[in-house]
């Protein structure tokens, strides 16, 4: 008879040669799933069904990817097909603007707002009508001529193959064009091939009023002009009867090596706004009729057409010279006429190397594309929204201009991608090995993060572009050899709609998962005025820095978050909650000390929660747990720290000495302080990572943000001693049928949460009132029986009750005095783990022992209270609003009865 698997799992583990009980055999079992899981074995039943790749043997292909696990999916660009692939799923992941700097090229559109005067539609003539009825005493309204926008603009969209990588950008530049405010109509054509002589009628035609006041703007790269098509055509008939300007996305340098090889001018008006093309004033270039076979006595036949880049400077001279007449002028070519100009097809270039193509590259590009080349290097495919994302996030100072040197200058070539995905780069063999050694590995792992943080940041973004991500159900495929450019959480996956609750678990509290080294709090700066600069995006380059810092000094993986703080929460989502899993599961608390911090009630609710979470930490494993690491955004004086941060041991001055006197703040604003900066910045993070390994404060559940109280007080903040007493046996007076497990030789030695605790119930009270009132003391069930007149205690009591004490008449004896004389501010709370078996077993007989004693107490408790505190974590969500409630009561009610009854006790016997 066959042997049962669990039986042989068993005989195998006994074979290693070691003593095994169950429990141990339990605990190998349980390491070797956790192993197999983190080795990105499938969780899922489903995914447990998807067949190895035939040329991978019985080895898993997904075992080779990055990132793969049930939490985080790694997210890849457009793969090509064949090869050994991984199951995947397309998702529509945001893109980055495809047109740098919009705001800056609307704002160059302003001198083309100016008003045509006599506009078709008519308004009020106050003036005549007022004049008139002075005249002739009757109220007839006269009307004027009402101004309008000058231009109808046309804009001619080349949507040749060519185009194609610049549709997003073309799109991007209609909107600006239509929301400037600075045409009175507009008309959009699109044009796929360009015949050699117009079919249609040119958008100028008509009157000559009607033709100034029509301009048309033709967005091409000039690419199909160079094979003697008819672009030229078009637009010498065009600019003819009508302004005409030619937008082209290539970088100016580059324009002569396309179709755009024409005479180049500079041209002027003649100091009237909106003027044609037919008057625009030029000096030809020398050699013209020679170099082009201009026939003698046709000055007519070249017409000046501007041109400009996708730059403000650019668009602003332009707009300039044809509304105000700026004499600078603009730059221009001279486009011949039809029939003309003839070219000879240039012979097919003869395939270059790799070598040649990046040292071309490197030498004629500019610093911007070079750095934006380098940084996509680690993507053999990407599609076009990718680049633009990359020029967004990480080379801001990069243009459309530097981007198109990408492009064109042969590094990749372009391609269709799937379906309606649109455009798709590759970089050509050999290119990418050459350039990855100017990568660094810092670079690599901030593009990474970037894209990771917009993606998660922009998930309702209009402008999207597909990507893949591996999943056991999809129905595309991941080639191998592919590099990830980003890291999709399941927030983020859920966000973007492909990925359901039940196919991406959320992580378990408790365990490892994604962890953040270190949560950012700091205080929102409000914003001066209303379209001011966002002022905590000094906050957020320091979080950077922080991040780029600890991911070095540590092995966290690729895509890992090295820390978090509240900007990376997206509008619409649960702040609360968000919060709340961060301060449960980060490693590190780091403060940003600011006057407006301290002020700030947020930020004392974050200190606190995590303060509770070290306190229980310390409870459990008896050890300090001092995991906060403060640091000075804008210094403060000791004088003005609350209690939580004055009792902090931190010393500053190993920062810097101007770390201490400006602060962070005064460090990344000067200049002059740049270095200063680095260094603090990069001893904040290594006394980060230096913390988060020694003390190891492990995760726990996530507390509700917004019940928690404020660890800085509010402006009624708690005023007065507070007070806890313990009401408890001891290991001399047991009660019958007790364990002394739970007890010592005080009854401030209770712990009634052993073995999960290692401290005493009284002390783990103390601390955590301590972060609510710097005045928290320990005292004794016989002083407080012991107190005359209760009206003259300075703070309210909490009585810590062990159900048990109600088994001994001298205990049960001066709680019944102390519930008769009833003083304000008194709280008790009942504590019991739910694992103890003889308080469960006791139970009715000690609850109905502890009614009949303090009747007053339990009516004026709550159930919670009174109930029992079942766990140390239940104790610790307990406590503040025990705290809160007993100085309420303390203040607000005055003392029925100020003396104890006579002939009550002073002392506690043993019984």
């Amino acid at each position: 008879m066959p042997e049962e698997p669990l039986a042989a799992v068993v005989r195998a583990l006994h074979g290693l040669g070691r003593e095994l009980d169950g429990l141990s055999v339990a605990e190998l079992l349980w390491l070797a799933a956790a192993t197999r899981a983190r080795r990105g074995a499938p969780q899922r039943a489903d995914a447990a069904a998807v067949p190895p790749s035939p040329s991978s043997g019985a080895v898993d292909p997904r075992e080779r990817l990055s990132g793969w696990g049930p939490l985080h999916r790694p997210v890849y660009g457009p793969s090509a097909s064949g090869g050994d692939a991984v199951p995947a799923r397309q998702v529509p992941v945001p893109s980055g603007t495809a047109l740098p700097r919009a705001r800056e090229i609307a704002r160059a559109l302003r001198p083309l707002r100016r008003p045509w005067t006599a506009g078709r539609r008519q308004q009020l003539d106050l003036a005549r009508t007022v004049a008139g009825y002075a005249r002739s005493g009757e109220l007839l309204p006269a009307f004027r001529p009402a101004p309008e926008r000058w231009f109808d603009l046309t804009v001619v969209l080349d949507r040749s193959p060519t185009m194609a990588v610049w549709g997003d950008t073309a799109d991007e530049l209609l909107k600006v064009l239509a929301t400037t405010g600075a045409f009175r109509t507009l008309r959009v054509r699109e044009v796929d091939t360009w015949e050699a002589r117009p079919r249609t009628r040119s958008p100028g035609t008509g009157s000559p009023t009607a033709r100034q006041r029509r301009l048309t703007l033709v967005f091409s790269d000039c690419v199909p002009g160079a094979d003697g098509a008819g672009l030229w055509d078009r637009v010498h008939a065009w600019a003819g009867a009508a302004p005409t300007l030619l937008v082209n996305p290539l970088p100016p340098k580059i324009w002569r090596h396309s179709g755009l090889d024409l005479p180049a001018v500079k041209v002027t008006t003649p100091g009237a706004p909106g003027v044609p093309n037919t008057r625009l004033r030029f000096l030809a270039p020398p050699l013209l009729e020679d170099a082009f076979r201009t026939p003698a006595g046709r000055p007519d036949t070249w017409l000046p057409l501007p041109v400009v880049g996708l730059s403000p400077r650019s668009v602003g001279r332009w707009a300039r010279t044809l509304m105000r007449g700026d004499p600078a002028g603009c730059e221009a070519v001279l486009v011949p006429e039809p029939g003309l100009l003839t070219r000879t097809p240039a012979p097919p270039d003869a395939p270059a190397d790799a070598g040649q193509l990046v040292e071309a590259f490197l030498h004629r590009a500019s610093a911007p594309a070079v750095r934006l080349a380098v940084l996509c290097s680690p993507y053999p495919r990407m599609h076009a929204g990718l680049l633009h994302l990359v020029r967004q996030e990480l080379v801001p100072e990069a243009s459309a201009a530097n981007m198109a040197e990408v492009v064109v200058g042969g590094l990749v070539s372009v391609e269709e991608g799937p379906g309606q995905g649109g455009p798709v780069l590759s970089f050509r063999d050999g290119v990418r090995e050459r350039l990855a050694p100017r990568l660094g590995a810092r670079d690599a792992v901030r593009t990474r993060a970037a894209v990771s943080r917009f993606i998660a940041a922009h998930t309702a973004a209009p402008s999207r572009f597909p990507a893949l991500v591996p999943d056991a159900e999809g129905d595309a495929e991941i080639a191998s050899g592919g590099a990830p450019f980003a890291e999709a959480s399941p927030q983020t996956l859920r966000a973007l709609g492909v990925v359901s609750e039940e196919r991406v678990p959320r992580p378990e509290a408790g365990s490892g998962g994604n962890r953040p080294y270190f949560f950012l709090s700091y205080a929102h700066t409000p914003r001066y005025g209303a379209g001011g600069p966002d002022p905590d995006r000094w906050v957020e380059r320091l979080f950077r820095d922080l991040c780029g810092h600890v991911t070095a000094l540590t092995d966290l993986p690729a895509g890992a978050d090295a820390g978090f703080m509240d900007r990376e929460i997206r509008g619409g989502e649960g702040w609360s909650e968000r919060l709340g899993a961060a301060l449960a599961t980060c490693r590190v608390f780091v403060p940003l000390y600011s006057p407006r911090y301290f002020a700030s009630e947020m930020c004392g609710k974050e200190w606190f929660a995590f303060s509770q979470r070290a306190i229980r930490h310390g409870a459990v494993s008896n050890q300090p747990a001092e995991a906060i690491v403060p640091a000075l955004w804008v210094p403060v004086p000791p004088s003005q720290l609350p209690g939580p941060a004055e009792r902090l041991q931190f010393n500053h001055n190993t920062f810097g000495e101007r770390y201490v006197t400006d602060g962070l703040y005064g460090l990344i604003k000067l200049r002059g302080h740049a270095e200063q900066y680095e260094v603090a910045v990069f001893e904040l993070a290594k006394r980060i990572v230096e913390v988060a390994e020694t003390v190891r404060l492990g995760p726990h559940h996530p507390v509700d943000y917004r019940t928690v109280p404020s660890a800085f007080g509010t402006a009624t903040s708690y005023q007065g001693s507070l007070r806890i007493a313990v009401a408890a046996p001891t290991r001399g007076n047991l009660p019958e049928g007790r364990s002394a497990d739970y007890y010592g030789d005080s009854p401030d030695d209770w712990n009634p949460y052993h073995p999960e605790s290692a401290r005493p119930l009284a002390h783990v009270a103390a601390d955590l009132a301590y972060q609510l009132n710097d005045q928290a003391d320990l005292s004794t069930l016989e002083h407080e029986v012991a107190r005359r007149d209760h009206r003259l205690a300075t703070g309210p009591l909490i009585l810590l009750v062990d159900r048990w004490a109600l088994e001994l008449p001298a205990v049960r004896g001066a709680l019944a005095a102390l519930d008769a004389a009833d003083p304000p501010g008194l709280s008790m709370v009942v504590a019991w783990s739910r694992h103890d078996q003889e308080s469960i077993a006791a139970g009715p007989r000690l609850s109905g022992r502890l009614a009949e004693t303090v009747p007053n107490m339990l009516r004026r408790s709550t159930p919670r209270t009174t109930g029992g505190a079942l766990s140390l974590e239940g104790f610790g969500n307990l406590m503040p609003q025990v705290v809160a409630g007993a100085y309420e009561d303390h203040f607000r009610r005055p003392s029925p009865r100020g003396d104890l009854p006579p002939g009550s006790g002073s002392t506690l016997e043993p019984g």
